[in-house]
């Protein structure tokens, strides 16, 4: 999986039509249940199947097909993440977190067999991949060099779940990797009405020119902080891209051909 062309795709968040019509777009073909490209390309999704859309699971079962046909993989995003620690109990079951998690947890409560179908392919994936021998990096969130020597490859056990958890040996490590770096700021209302302390960082804005290619999704670009108002290269080395342009809230899936860098967005279906 190391050398080969790559299609990387952004947070998904339930929009099973849309993330259907980036496969026609892209070139992914299924027949007899088993798909494949004609050329040979792998999908990467950056995480975050689930949430927000109107079919989450479908997301991940679309996915799961395509890596169980052998053309695909993801790693795991902070939804992904937030849902183990929920179900397990693990993550507080406030009305904030249940909010955000609902629309996925009505599909579990209405078949807890197809969430352990579910959940049991996000713990087989990995927490970030290195493909084309080291070159091309992704993660959800941030690749900090120290924490990602710390993250196992997949939370497949629940001596993991637990260590990636809230006062978890590995918490510092999921909360900068699958989450992104905060900040303290002064405490305000996030787009959701609720009050926060913390604010991400815009951390690719510092991103070493000489690092590898980066691709990672979580933070709905366009960022005023010099960020591309369209899919493309930023930080000082044009070498990060963000692929989260807000499919869960109604934007355009985005998708980065590699190692052609071309850079695909196809509309809204769902939202």
């Amino acid at each position: 999986m190391s050398l080969g062309r790559f299609d990387l795709v952004g947070d998904v968040h339930g929009t099973i039509c849309t993330l259907d019509a980036m496969l026609e777009r892209l070139g992914y073909l299924c027949a007899g249940g088993c798909w494949y490209h004609p050329e040979g390309r792998v999908l990467i999704s950056v995480g975050d199947l689930i949430d927000r859309g109107p079919d989450p699971l479908g997301c991940v079962e679309r996915i799961a097909a395509l890596v169980d046909s052998g053309c695909a993989h993801m790693v795991l995003g902070n939804h992904e993440l937030n849902a183990l620690h929920y179900v397990e109990g693990l993550r507080e079951h406030s009305d904030k977190n249940r909010a955000q998690f609902q629309t996925t947890l009505t599909q579990i409560d209405a078949s807890p067999q197809r969430w352990d179908r579910a959940r049991a392919f996000i713990e087989s994936q990995p927490t970030h991949l290195l493909l084309d021998e080291g070159r091309l990096r992704v993660v959800h969130a941030y690749w900090d060099p120290d924490a990602i020597r710390q993250l196992p490859t997949r939370v497949d056990t629940r001596e993991l779940l637990v260590a990636s958890g809230p006062g978890g040996r590995l918490e510092h490590a999921f909360e900068l990797c699958i989450k992104g770096p905060e900040r303290a700021v002064p405490r305000y209302r996030d787009h959701g009405g609720h009050w926060r302390e913390t604010q991400r960082v815009a951390w690719w804005n510092e991103y070493p020119a000489d690092a590898p290619k980066l691709v990672f999704g979580h933070y709905w670009f366009p960022w005023p902080e010099h960020t591309p108002t369209s899919p493309g290269w930023t930080g000082p080395g044009a070498n990060a891209a963000c692929l989260d342009f807000r499919a869960g809230r109604g934007g355009p899936l985005v998708a980065l051909r590699y190692p052609e860098g071309e850079f695909v967005s196809v509309p809204n279906l769902d939202m």
